[in-house]
């Protein structure tokens, strides 16, 4: 049987803080208090607002989809660069909304009391005029008071042409918001993927990510990956649909980008629970993405993960969001009933419900939904799934003639296929039928073997909800390759 690696990327979660992007304690480094917060104040060195005007050159000319020039260049800035970008970015956007703010503060996550952050008087009439760059310049008199453009060399004049038509053509101040997301999501898919550092104990007031990475039930590497998804999610935060004067909040885009992002990571497996929690924020009836909450949950559940877990050694102050197998099943479970609820014909969603009811031991109510889907569903491999599954919950209730014949059915779908052979052996044993039992087995030996299980789809079982993960980051970039030039 082939042997599977999984990448398990979790964002820290730490006691009193879940559900948070990062949390305060890490690695021996007592969580400030609110005192100290509040006396704290955050001191700007000239090189961020130079390194943020360089993202904002970035963003304009990223193409989406393509590990470019500019996605080299933000991925190869450090961990404490970014989390000082996480900072400007966020500030940035508060300079847009508002051009005539003079003070900044800022919560750090996990923390309720604000932090100042402090710009000196000629930081702040640059971050000024970046920011006017980034909404279009003439679309604000303070812009055209403070003659912005004569700040602004080539690339960011064509940035605020770029954020100019965006604007007319009926996005608000969006063009900034929407291709940052795609250029960090870019950095996190295209350029950095597997890359970790070790651990810092140094202070950030920015976001912090860690990477545990698993290998047939095995920790083979722990540490601190780069916050490309943290900046993505909180640039999309501040999107605001249509008219500027509406509040932020979801449009279609953020949903396509967090079905696109979240099929991703599953399709490679490294599993985000923070990505997929405010994907459900921000959507908590999408069918898609309570879907891939739910198979996310199923694949915690395997005992690959779980086997990890006991054994896992992580940095002190550190824990991921992942409970025993029965509980995550159980989350499994009403994560799928919901996508049902959402789109009763879902059928992969059915399908993943009736076997996670099977392993719940739930049997009569996994195999009811199992022949729903076997008898409704025409693509092959679900169709396998759902036969194969449904042998198995026949068998559990002693339906052994149905269980037979399910098998055979998967088997018929993929002949190359192990896991039906396997099973119908099984079944032969249980039954008392040494012989059937034999030549089931003596079939399993003979299928041509094949590169790492390829010709069977259960190895692929846990990334198979992703199977169309091209096709949704292609429509997520299309219209953003469509754009001319200003």
């Amino acid at each position: 049987m082939r042997r599977l690696a999984l990448f398990l990327c979790v964002l820290l979660i730490a006691a009193g803080v879940a559900g948070q992007d990062i949390a305060a304690g890490v690695a021996g480094q007592d969580a400030p208090s609110p005192r100290r917060l509040r006396q704290f104040a955050e001191p700007v060195a000239d090189a961020r607002l130079d390194r943020l005007e360089r993202w904002l050159k970035a963003v304009a000319r990223h193409a989406p989809g393509v590990a470019d020039p500019q996605a080299n260049e933000v991925g190869g800035w450090s961990q404490p660069d970014l989390q000082s970008l996480w900072i400007d970015v966020d500030v940035l956007v508060k300079s847009m909304r508002n051009p005539g703010i003079l003070r900044f503060s800022i919560t750090p996550p996990g923390q309720r009391t604000p932090q100042d952050i402090l710009y000196t008087k000629p930081q702040l009439q640059r971050l000024k005029t970046l920011a006017c760059a980034a909404i279009g310049l003439a679309v604000d008199p303070r812009c055209v008071e403070r003659k912005a453009a004569t700040g602004l060399d080539a690339d960011l004049l064509r940035l605020a042409s770029l954020a100019y038509a965006a604007r007319t053509g009926g996005d608000g101040d969006n063009f900034v918001l929407r291709r940052g997301a795609l250029l960090h999501g870019d950095v996190a898919m295209l350029v950095m993927r597997t890359a970790v550092e070790p651990v810092s104990t140094s202070r950030s007031l920015g976001p912090q990510r860690f990477r545990m990475q698993l290998s047939d039930g095995y920790q083979t590497d722990f540490g601190q990956q780069a916050v490309h998804w943290e900046i993505a999610r909180m640039v999309l935060d501040h999107v605001k649909p249509g008219s500027t004067d509406a509040a932020p909040g979801p449009d279609d885009m953020i949903r396509q980008w967090y079905r696109a992002t979240g099929a991703w990571m599953q399709a490679v497996e490294e599993h985000d629970t923070v990505h997929l929690n405010r994907a459900r924020a921000m959507f908590p009836a999408d069918p898609d993405i309570l879907f891939l909450s739910g198979t996310q949950r199923e694949a915690y559940a395997a005992p690959r993960i779980q086997i990890g877990m006991r054994s896992a050694v992580l940095a002190d102050g550190v824990k991921f969001d992942i409970a025993s197998a029965p509980l995550e099943l159980r989350q499994a479970e009403r994560f799928f009933r919901r996508a049902l609820e959402a789109k009763p014909d879902h059928v992969e969603a059915r399908l993943r419900l009736g076997r996670v009811l099977g392993l719940l031991g739930q049997h009569a109510d996994a195999a009811r939904e199992l022949r729903q889907v076997v008898g409704s569903v025409d693509e092959d491999v679900l169709r396998y799934y759902g036969e194969l599954f449904l042998g198995a919950e026949e068998e559990a209730l002693s339906q052994f003639d149905p269980a037979f014949a399910a098998y055979q059915r998967a088997a018929a779908l993929y002949p190359a296929a192990q896991s039906p052979w396997l099973a119908l052996s099984s079944l032969g044993r249980r039954r008392g039928d040494r012989a059937e039992a034999q030549r089931a087995l003596q079939h399993l030996f003979d299928l041509p073997s094949s590169a790492g299980g390829a010709d069977d789809p259960w190895w692929t079982y846990y990334v198979a909800q992703a199977r169309d993960v091209d096709a949704l980051l292609d429509s997520l970039r299309r219209p953003f390759l469509a754009q001319g030039e200003p």
